[in-house]
């Protein structure tokens, strides 16, 4: 057991339901789970394991600001106490210098408004660290790096998206949204999207044992393909909402028969697309296990017994997996071992011949969400997973962590342009194929982008006019976004 302490100036920066997901991260990425103890001004974490790890934890510097995940440094076990405030100053500093160097080192030209910041933040952060006063300091660089990081990726993504053109003036990536059922207003849903995941739950396809109900399916596939919309169909098993029937609850604990069920399922919705489906989301949420109460072994031979009977009956579909918090939040909490990552590098080492990888980015308070993260963290994330060499489907959903509004059309506003932000750094990622925004009405997925009133989230916009802005304006312009 061991043990890490940190004082704490400004407890009210760290939201309560943040300390429930602390755990420190390893330098190969591996999570050590965490259990923290907060009396107001004094945090404790104890841990199963001693090695020297970074702290991730939620934190909110400023109190109208939006909280996101922060790091430390690599910190020690130690006889005296850590102050967070100078700790997380001090990880954040040092993971944007990182980046910046990387990324200057690699052609990007920086501008003298981010070398002024960087410089600032360095400053407060000498001033607190050499200090024995209050962390207010602390503080400030934190305030500023996050200033930095902002101004940092909007640089990133203009001279990325301006490379990209140079090479091609193609758009580079399938704009999507999942569906559920034949979309209302569908003439606004087409003017955003040219491309489609079409939810294909267990539960409704198969309600009794062998007994398909294919009507309402088969529709929405002929209306995607009417109107040439590039289909995605899945996820034929979805281990996060329990899409499994009524019928198969009493199996769900037995593996083999499971396995057996969950096979003939996906090879009979396979074989009645075949020609028509080409790409197939087998499994949703298999990395971490979610709702199901299977091992983590047993989660990876049932993706290999699903993906080997889509494969039998169609040798040329593309195969994806969806993965659930990528960063890794779930191994905090459960008795699970691989990273994502390391879960699908586990797969394709046995053989299992997936083309693509869907990476769920959901933020928010609700189940199986991945905490907030700022810019910088999903541009390192995205280019992690690029290493894998294979195409990579980003599923967004309208994040809710924004501070509290006066006026719900704030938020909406806040919802809106976090989603263009997003969009413009997916689209400076190479490896990115395609993007989808999860669920069309608000019943279908978390923060749809049609409304209950009938109304179109102002997130719609963003979605319309990206490709125009971004790319084919860009290219006659020269645009910097």
């Amino acid at each position: 057991m061991g043990v890490i302490q940190f004082d704490v100036d400004y407890p009210t920066h760290i939201p309560s339901r943040g300390l429930n997901h602390a755990d420190f991260v390893m330098f190969d990425g591996r999570i050590i789970p965490s259990q923290t103890e907060f009396n107001g001004h004094h945090l404790i974490c104890s841990r199963e394991q001693a090695n020297s790890s970074q702290l991730r934890l939620l934190y909110q510097p400023h109190p109208n600001g939006a909280p996101v995940v922060a790091h430390s440094t690599s910190l020690r076990e130690g006889a005296s106490n850590y102050r967070l405030e100078v700790e997380l100053a001090r990880g954040e500093l040092s993971r944007l210098r990182n980046c910046h160097g990387a990324w200057v080192g690699a052609g990007l030209r920086s501008s003298e408004k981010i070398d002024g910041l960087l410089r600032e933040a360095q400053r407060s952060f000498f001033r607190s660290a050499t200090g024995n006063g209050p962390s207010s300091d602390a503080i400030e660089s934190l305030l500023i790096t996050r200033e930095a990081v902002g101004e940092l990726c909007r640089l990133y993504t203009s001279q990325r998206l301006a490379y990209r053109r140079e090479r091609g003036s193609q758009f580079p990536v399938s704009l999507g949204c999942t569906l559920r059922e034949i979309p209302r207003l569908p003439d606004r849903f087409l003017t955003a999207f040219s491309a489609t995941i079409l939810n294909t739950s267990w539960a409704q396809l198969e309600p009794e044992d062998g007994q398909y109900e294919w009507d309402s399916f088969d529709a929405l596939v002929n209306w995607a393909a009417e109107h040439r919309l590039f289909i995605q169909g899945g996820p034929l098993l979805d281990l996060v909402h329990d899409s499994f029937p009524e019928w198969m609850k009493s199996w769900q604990s037995d593996h083999v028969n499971l396995q057996s069920f969950a096979s003939d399922f996906v090879e009979t919705v396979v074989r009645r697309y075949v020609g028509r489906i080409r790409h197939w989301e087998v499994v949703c949420g298999a990395n971490c296990g979610a709702s199901s109460d299977l091992t983590e072994e047993q989660r990876l031979n049932l993706v290999v017994r699903t993906v080997e009977a889509a494969r039998q009956v169609d040798e040329q579909i593309q195969i994806s997996l969806r993965i659930v918090q990528p960063w890794g939040e779930y191994l905090s909490e459960t008795e699970n071992l691989l990273a994502p990552i390391q879960f699908i590098d586990t797969l394709r080492r046995t053989g299992v011949r997936i083309a693509e990888v869907n990476l769920e980015l959901r933020f928010g308070q609700g189940p199986w969400c991945s905490q907030p993260r700022d810019q910088l963290a999903m541009s390192q994330l995205l280019d992690h997973w690029s290493l894998l060499q294979m195409p990579l489907n980003v599923i967004v959903s309208l994040p809710d962590f924004f501070p509290e509004a006066e006026q719900t059309e704030s938020i909406l506003g806040q919802q809106a342009q976090w989603l263009r932000q997003v969009l413009v750094l997916l689209l400076s990622k190479e490896r990115v194929a395609g993007v989808y925004c999860d669920g069309w009405q608000s019943d279908e997925g978390t923060g749809g982008l049609l409304l209950a009133d009938e109304t179109l989230h102002p997130a719609w916009e963003q979605v319309c006019g990206i490709e125009a802005d971004c790319w084919h304006r860009g290219q006659r312009e020269g645009i910097v976004l």
